[in-house]
């Protein structure tokens, strides 16, 4: 129980910690490369569902 108590104290402090913006401390990744991976991703899917379309005809 009493470590339930430094998990419930940690996060009051990370939600009301304002010493720093939320970008400094944990920068994010650039938009380009997010959406170019979520579009490769998408590109092998496709592919693997054509392959298998394509085998069973």
């Amino acid at each position: 129980m009493a470590n339930d108590t430094g998990i419930i104290e940690e996060t009051k402090k990370a939600v009301t910690d304002n010493e720093r913006p939320l970008g400094e401390q944990a920068p994010g990744t650039p938009f380009i490369f997010v959406a170019l991976s979520y579009l490769a991703v998408l590109a092998v899917v496709s592919g693997v569902v054509a392959l298998i379309m394509w085998s069973s005809n």
